[in-house]
């Protein structure tokens, strides 16, 4: 091979590289727009892993929402007494069960960023508890989609959401089941269900519980760490301000994304460039200006200085008049004749 054909072929091959790390970079940015809480240097396996997540706590969200309020919960939340009680056991849990999984759906999405975005937001896809099953599995369905476009060992995208679609049943079945068995999360439930209702606010205002089903943050954070929960506690955003602090910090996020991406490097020279022909067409002036303000602040802090020295000192003594001084007396004048 000659050295010219080489060279190309190494040009080809830097260049077919650049531009596969934009189209991750602009995937990535696209997938934490959504879940902030996704790495900068997530794989395919970290968006699958957080769409599960994403529909396994709206599950538990909606099963605090209605579903506790169907099931036969006893009195006492201690281990022996929910063995007694068999909840996992009984039909109508098995109907509260049925229901929920009835509300997801994965399949390809046509959502664009902005379109999940503005779902995550809407009103009509969360409330206090959180997102709605329909809305969560909408957005796995867009993740799960951008995952696959990272996965160069995939070419059916049906199968690969069909796959995927029969584990986050089998997830959802586990975390409900395992709500009604374990004493701290059946609490939890009950608990968010009850404060909810009566119009307190969803989580203590110290630190919200880090169960199946509670909310992985702190009060104040967004409500989207540890995996889901959408706009969780919407009162509660209203009452202090943090939904909006932490749909800004996901967007700050998304954009700090995109401008490292080569696309929004490349939008950023063009920006550092044309303010630099600004600065050469108009700063000069400026700096002029600067210093006749700065010349005149010295000559004027000079003026002062002066007039502090002349009233500290005393007076000068009268000039001599022997020596032909500016103030010397007059000579006495002779009388007229007669």
């Amino acid at each position: 091979m000659k050295p010219v054909d080489e060279l190309r072929d190494r040009l080809a091959e830097v260049r077919r590289r650049a531009e596969a790390g934009t189209a991750r970079s602009l995937v990535l940015a696209d997938a934490r727009a959504v879940m902030p809480e996704i790495p900068r240097d997530a794989d395919a396996g970290h968006l699958e892993r957080a769409a599960r997540r994403l529909v396994r706590r709206a599950a538990q969200d909606d099963f605090a929402r209605e579903g506790i309020t169907r099931i036969p919960v006893p009195r006492g939340t201690t281990r022996a007494a929910l063995r007694e009680a068999d909840v996992a056991g009984d039909a109508r849990f098995h109907a509260v069960v049925e229901d929920v999984l009835s509300g997801i759906d994965i399949g390809p999405s046509p959502l664009e960023a902005d379109d999940a975005v503005a779902l995550r937001d809407s009103r009509t896809s969360a409330d206090a508890y959180g997102l709605s099953p329909e809305a969560a599995s909408d957005l796995a369905s867009y993740l799960l989609g951008l995952a696959f476009t990272l996965r160069e060992d995939e070419h059916d995208l049906d199968a690969y959401l069909a796959r995927h679609e029969a584990q986050i049943r089998q997830d959802v079945r586990e975390a409900l089941v395992r709500t009604v068995r374990v004493p701290l999360e059946l609490k939890v439930a009950r608990d968010r269900h009850n404060r909810i209702e009566s119009g307190l606010r969803p989580e203590p205002d110290d630190v919200r519980p880090t169960g199946a089903a509670g909310g992985a943050v702190r009060s104040g954070a967004s409500g989207w760490g540890g995996g889901g929960g959408g706009r969780a506690g919407g009162a509660a955003d209203g009452a202090d301000g943090s939904g909006g602090r932490g749909r800004l910090s996901a967007q700050a996020r998304a954009a700090m994304d995109r401008a490292q991406a080569e696309a929004g490097k490349a939008a950023l020279g063009v920006l550092r460039s044309g303010a630099g022909r600004a600065f050469e067409r108009y700063g000069r002036g400026a700096e002029s200006r600067g210093a006749d303000s700065r010349g005149a602040e010295s000559r004027g802090a000079e003026s002062r200085g002066a007039e502090s020295r002349g009233a500290e000192w005393p007076d000068d003594p009268a000039p001599d008049s022997t020596k032909g001084g500016e103030h010397a007396p007059p000579a006495p004048q002779s009388p007229p004749s007669s």
